[in-house]
């Protein structure tokens, strides 16, 4: 059954919406968060913040952040992990933690030789791991990797002899040997096609501006490309349908009737602690994420489009039970080992709506009350 309410008071579905666009309507600056939820759940809430002329933040976008705005300020060579399984020869692997979000990623990256491309083709795939794990962690038989000792605290410095050297720059001391980062940087600039495989999650911006100068670098004399290892990652995932839809990644406002993005400005948290915003639309409909209250909750009125079961100690002025995605409803999801968005079929019946049902229908109120 179906289920809705005002301030804790059970109502229709109908009733709910059309409360919740009224809410909107009267808000000084509405913020769209949460958004855990599938592809046309984050598109329709973009859709419903371009309407309310609100602003839209993931929760988990400050975990991903350094890599947005890698992507955003120099640009960055992204590959697919089905290609780099398929193509790459040479890997430089950076980091401890590279693969903790995504365990099993090793084992389909280098189960076997690559079998794609003249050069590349049935070739003995190499791996340099950069600040490897000292406990011992292996990856499949298939590639041969050469750990290379260097403080996870200096993997950054690491990374600027590697570019100084492909660069034939003169370069200071540092956690290699002038000589291992000449060879490191020969061996990377002999790959028929390299990757660089981190975290994004373990890395701060300037890494991730180190390692992407590096990878361009080595397109001037290579093919050469990046795989940022995620887990099942909503935030990237929103920041991709966002920039898709708007031009911009997330921490995007619609308040000047246009999008506009600063990623300190539009950050959900400082808008709620300064009062800024005045309403919260939290969308929470993905199976497998935690869903939980989020800390903010009490603190400003709220409408809640969560999927069933969730409780909230400060009750939401407005709340709508929608199925969720990937369980309850047929969705289209980023994951981390296809490095894109695949289809997720249903495994299980609710006759709730999806989130994005409901986002389209108080998008579609909003819009009549605004006439």
């Amino acid at each position: 059954m179906r289920k809705a309410w005002i301030e804790g008071r059970p109502v229709s579905m109908e009733e709910a919406v059309r409360a919740a666009a009224n809410l909107i309507s009267r808000s000084r600056l509405p913020l769209i968060t949460g958004l855990t939820t599938d592809l046309a759940g984050m598109q329709a809430a973009i859709a419903l913040c371009r309407i309310a002329g609100g602003v839209i933040d993931h929760a988990g976008s400050s975990d991903i952040y350094p890599l947005i705005s890698a992507l955003r300020d120099g640009g960055m060579m992204l590959g697919a992990p089905a290609e780099i399984r398929r193509r790459a020869d040479r890997v430089l692997i950076v980091g401890p933690d590279a693969f903790d979000p995504a365990p099993d990623l090793p084992q389909f990256l280098f189960s076997n030789r690559p079998d794609l491309g003249k050069r590349t083709g049935g070739a003995e795939r190499q791996a340099l791991w950069l600040g490897a794990p000292s406990d011992g962690s292996t990856l499949p038989n298939a590639v041969v990797v050469e750990p290379i000792d260097c403080p996870a605290d200096r993997i950054v410095d690491g990374l600027a002899m590697i570019r100084a050297a492909l660069a034939r720059h003169r370069f200071g001391d540092g956690p290699l040997s002038a000589e291992h980062a000449h060879d490191i940087a020969a061996w990377l600039r002999e790959a028929a096609f390299g990757c660089a495989i981190f975290s994004p999650a373990a890395m701060d911006g300037l890494w991730l501006e180190m390692l992407a100068g590096l990878v361009l670098d080595l397109n001037a004399e290579t093919r050469f490309t990046s795989l940022p290892v995620f887990g099942r990652d909503q935030a990237y995932a929103a920041a991709m349908a966002n920039t898709w839809s708007t031009g911009f990644p997330l921490r995007t406002s619609f308040a000047r009737g246009f999008p506009d993005h600063d990623p300190q400005l539009f950050e959900a948290g400082r808008l709620l602690a300064s009062g800024e915003a005045d309403l919260a639309i939290h969308v929470a409909a993905l199976d497998g994420t935690g869903i939980a209250e989020p800390e903010w909750a009490g603190r400003v009125p709220a409408i809640a489009v969560t999927a069933p079961g969730d409780a909230w100690t400060a009750t939401p002025a407005i709340g709508v039970e929608v199925a969720m995605a990937g369980r309850d409803h047929d969705g289209v999801l980023f994951d981390g080992t296809f490095g894109s968005f695949v289809p997720v079929p249903a495994s299980a019946e609710n006759d709730a709506p999806p989130a994005a049902a409901i986002l389209a229908t108080i998008a579609a109120a909003l819009g009549e009350a605004s006439r």
